[in-house]
């Protein structure tokens, strides 16, 4: 099995297994903390997330610069590159760290009107772990993308897997010990410095990876940074479109609300996350088909190839939770999270056409034409809050997540425009190819998923026969009716793999 299908076999392990233990976990942190105190867990998860996109975009410049260095053969100059990524790396580090300061400083100051003197206490805390914790993730990344950009995923993928393994298990020690939410954030930011010793130790042993320090050179760090910083805007911009809204409710209404849009928001990633999982692994090789001169008709040809995958897979999530997602909110996490579904819908309906078009955007990374993308989203995806801020005013949750899409569609369809017409992607056909025969077998399975519904059998049991035969239908009709010759060829790869496995 090569390394990308590997890749993409764990990437999807550990989606299943994050799903799963959000599913599985998040039930009892919300009764073992109360509402009130999730919410608080979200609100200062939010503010760490701007922390996160402090790494000035490296992984992605790390996985570019590496995959060239490997399709040029040239890996006397992987050393100098990395020492420089690594000096960058430092870089971030120290400004995570002011960041983080200036925002326990004054997290006190923001949200007097709706904490009290306990809640900003565990807040502190949990910031102050939370820092460190995305100092270990960031430099972690650093070592991943050096496997990335040597398509050598397995070991940094598994990693990632055992991690989330445990920490099902240990969440749900620690919430049966009474741990609080300061606990499981200290929990999460151990597994995360284990990670990073364990990819460092692979990146340097296994891969040969080096970092020269010695031979530093300013042109090569501000080439890093050139290429990473439209990266890097665009991550942050990224975190406004989603996390700005639990500040924004937090700001306002309280922790108990940002809670149940934290909820619409987790199953907005999660649905993401099936996408990206693979499409992630397309970076490098969109990056040796750009150094191979690759024409736009075989570019054309491989987004049409991995959207198709992308949108069969998301359609079966988006289906399933339109369908059966009400339902099961209410009874997962109980009845006060019912406005989640429509947060999540919302969500989920904007990601869909930005996430069949991954590859596009590899190869906007790939050709170093990110900084156009990161400029449209600067502007649009910031108005998309304002809307929403407004929206929220009068409409509640469903106001601020309808706002931010607006944003996000806006973007996206400039973006097609400059995908059709500078890099010569034959949008219309694109769309044409991904949805022949997927589309009609969707609007079908969308039907049946009605009438299921319309059967009388609630509780639990009732909602997982509705959504076993729904699976079970869309599987087949899809098949049947939805993909090409190729992609019946690899899902049956895929089965008799799975088969010989369990011989």
């Amino acid at each position: 099995m090569s390394e990308i299908r590997r890749g993409a076999l764990l990437s999807y392990l550990t989606i299943i297994v994050v799903n799963f233990s959000g599913l599985l976990v998040t039930p009892f942190i919300i009764r073992a903390l109360g509402n009130s105190e999730y919410g608080l867990y979200l609100l200062i998860g939010s503010l760490a997330a701007y922390l996160g996109v402090l790494d000035f975009g490296l992984n992605n410049a790390v996985t570019r610069y590496v995959a060239q260095c490997v399709a040029l053969k040239d890996r006397k100059q992987e050393p100098l590159f990395l020492g420089a990524a690594l000096v960058v790396n430092g870089l971030a580090v120290v400004v995570i760290i002011g960041v983080g300061a200036f925002l326990y400083v004054n997290i006190g100051i923001w949200f007097s009107d709706t904490l009290d003197s306990l809640a900003i206490s565990q807040a502190r805390m949990m910031l102050l772990l939370m820092v460190a914790n995305v100092i270990f993730t960031i430099s972690s990344s650093l070592f991943t993308a050096v496997c990335a950009g040597h398509q050598r995923f397995t070991f940094s993928k598994m990693i990632n897997l055992l991690r989330y393994v445990l920490r099902i298990g240990l969440v749900l020690a620690i919430l049966n010990a009474g741990g609080g939410a300061v606990i499981l954030v200290a929990m999460d930011t151990a597994l995360s410095l284990i990670v990073l010793i364990l990819n460092a130790f692979y990146s340097i042993q296994a891969l040969g990876a080096r970092f020269n320090l010695r031979s530093l050179n300013i042109q090569l760090i501000r080439g890093v940074l050139s290429f990473s910083a439209w990266v890097f805007l665009f991550a942050i911009i990224g975190q406004v479109q989603w996390q700005s809204g639990q500040i924004i409710i937090g700001r306002i209404d309280g922790p108990e609300s940002v809670a149940v849009y934290g909820i619409g928001i987790m199953f907005g990633t999660y649905y993401g996350a099936f996408s990206t999982a693979l499409t992630g692994l397309f970076l490098a090789r969109a990056t040796y088909m750009t150094v191979s001169n690759a024409n736009s008709e075989e570019l054309c040809a491989e987004m049409q190839r991995i959207g198709r995958i992308a949108l069969i897979i998301l359609l079966l999530i988006v289906g399933g939770f339109a369908c059966f997602g009400r339902e099961f909110l209410l009874l997962w996490a109980g009845p006060d999270y019912g406005p989640s579904w429509g947060v999540a819908m919302v969500i989920m309906l904007a990601y869909t056409v930005p996430l069949v078009q991954s590859f596009a955007n590899q190869l906007l990374e790939a050709k170093g034409l990110f900084k156009f993308k990161a400029k449209v989203y600067l502007v649009a995806l910031p108005l998309g809050v304002v809307v929403g801020y407004f929206l929220f005013r009068s409409l509640g949750l469903l106001g601020m997540a309808v706002g931010m899409a607006a944003g996000w569609l806006a973007a996206v369809l400039i973006m097609n425009i400059y995908y059709h017409k500078v890099l010569h992607l034959d949008i219309p056909q694109f769309f044409v190819g991904i949805s022949k025969g997927v589309a009609p077998t969707f609007l079908a399975c969308m039907v049946i998923g009605g009438l299921l519904r319309m059967v009388p059998v609630p509780g639990w049991f009732g909602l997982f026969i509705q959504v076993s035969f729904f699976i079970v239908f869309y599987c087949l009709l899809m098949y049947s009716f939805g993909m090409n010759s190729f992609e019946r060829q690899e899902a049956k790869s895929i089965v008799e793999r799975f088969r010989w496995n369990r011989v």
